[in-house]
């Protein structure tokens, strides 16, 4: 979001304030909410609580908004007389009246020796309190325009949708007093894909026509928008200094990219659009997961979870994404993105010796990762993978030629060692027959090699399994 506001509170005799270049912001009000205006939706949607009309409450704010309008217009004169008229209505009720004068008399009698007197004026039409009566309900169109329903009756999505229509409403209408923060846990929540969308999208409308700035917590990819990583924080937790959080500027990117092969080519003017131009949902998981094996293509993409559970690394109960970018060439670029946010990666791709593009994208590749293109593309003649280590100790798993062929070659060379019957082209066969995609048909043929000959491990997965087990530690790999 533009023109981003940010402080950090330090404890020292007290709370102090300050800004992000670290210089001291003195409090003018005397309170820590009047200086630093926040409103909190937990993810535990208190419905009753957010339209309560305590000050710090939205619907206080929202109140205390509105007749701060009423004060500034031309109103209060004519307000207050109705106001007026509408106690000496009540005056006319002969209990009500007898009631203030005694309830003044008796407190007088009680304490002769003080000077105090008690007035008694309820004032309960005020412009603030006659706000207050207020009731929110809903009505069912279904069942009619005189069948209302109270909002406690609704379920949690509907109070949910009715809580962020409020706020939308308020950033619209008063935007003075509309800033600070607005702080929402989980806006996911009891909302589909396309209105996690739309929501983003509000929440864009909010900041842009208010002095708001949202701050949101979520684990949904829709919220994520890979262009704007400059908005993105992930929260981790550092065993010796506890809860950190990792954020990443424009120039930051720009000058490890250009670090990394990037040539110049990359500017805080354009880096932005850099990423906008192939970021889809897949990619967006990246920053969910604990671990990411960032691959070229669709074939890696639905084969590599096949892979991890034969050696017993269940990803989605590990938090390993298998993230492909749309090509070897745009590794590189989410290699860069995902490394400055902290997220380890194994990079797996083929060497293509026999694609015309492979002397190109080979040099990509090895100019980001300080790598030798000879290295990239010289694989041993029995050998069907490399794996090297690049700079900043990056884990590179390279397929010789693509990951099919090296697949085929591999488990024809198990068969040969092992004296079984070679059934590959079978399954090649069979796959036909179903018409699949060149990545679903390979995840075919790897999960009818693994039903058919369990003993059979190709042979980078160990590699693979010793590359996880250092980061997961995990004792049921087997």
């Amino acid at each position: 979001m533009e023109d981003v506001w940010s402080s950090k509170v330090m404890r020292e005799n007290g709370l102090k304030y300050f800004d992000e270049n670290g210089n001291r912001i003195w409090p003018s009000q005397g309170n820590v909410k009047e200086d630093f205006p926040c409103i909190y939706l937990p993810a535990q949607r208190n419905i009753s609580q957010t339209l309560s009309f305590h000050k710090w409450t939205l619907m206080g704010k929202i109140a205390q908004a509105l007749n701060k309008r009423i004060k500034e217009s031309n109103l209060t004169e004519e307000l207050e007389k109705k106001f007026n008229e509408i106690m000496d209505v009540f005056d006319k009720i002969g209990e009500f009246k007898q009631f203030k004068e005694d309830f003044a008399l008796f407190f007088e009698e009680l304490q002769t020796t003080a000077s105090y007197k008690l007035k008694v004026d309820f004032k309960p039409f005020t412009p603030l309190n006659y706000f207050k009566t207020i009731n929110i309900l809903v009505n069912d169109k279904v069942l009619g325009e005189n069948y209302d329903i109270d909002i406690e009756e609704l379920g949690e999505g509907t109070r949910n949708l009715i809580v962020l229509s409020l706020l939308r409403a308020y950033a619209k209408n008063f935007k003075q007093e509309a800033q600070g923060l607005l702080i929402i846990e989980e806006p996911e929540i009891y909302m589909h894909p396309q209105a996690r969308r739309h929501l983003l999208r509000v929440f864009k409308e909010i900041v842009k026509d208010s002095n708001i700035q949202i701050i949101i917590t979520t684990h949904s990819s829709s919220f994520i928008e890979t262009e704007h990583f400059e908005n993105i924080a992930l929260v981790y937790k550092n065993s010796d200094k506890g809860t950190k959080i990792r954020q990443v500027t424009k120039q930051e990117l720009v000058d490890f990219s250009n670090e990394t092969g990037a040539g110049g080519r990359s500017t805080v003017d354009n880096i932005t659009e850099f990423y906008a131009i192939t970021s889809n949902e897949k990619l967006k998981e990246a920053f969910f997961a604990r671990y990411v094996i960032l691959v070229e293509g669709e074939t890696e993409e639905l084969c590599f979870p096949v892979f991890l559970k034969k050696i017993r690394f269940d990803p989605d109960k590990l938090g390993i994404s298998v993230i492909r970018v749309g090509g070897k060439s745009q590794i590189p670029k989410y290699w860069r993105l995902f490394y400055k946010f902290g997220i380890p990666m194994l990079v797996v791709f083929d060497n293509d010796i026999d694609k015309p593009e492979t002397e190109r994208n080979n040099k990509i590749i090895a100019d980001c990762f300080n790598v030798n293109a000879e290295d990239i593309e010289d694989i041993g003649e029995n050998e069907t993978f490399k794996l090297l280590t690049a700079r900043f100790e990056q884990r590179l798993l390279i397929f010789k030629g693509n990951i099919e062929t090296a697949l085929k070659e591999d488990f024809s060379s198990y068969c040969e060692n092992n004296g079984k019957d070679n059934k590959y082209s079978n399954f090649e066969d069979e796959a036909r027959t179903l018409s699949l995609r060149k990545g679903q048909k390979l995840r075919f043929i790897i999960n009818k090699i693994f039903n058919e000959y369990p003993d059979y491990y190709p042979s980078f997965l160990s590699e693979t399994k010793t590359i996880l087990d250092e980061v997961f530690n995990h004792s049921e790999a087997g």
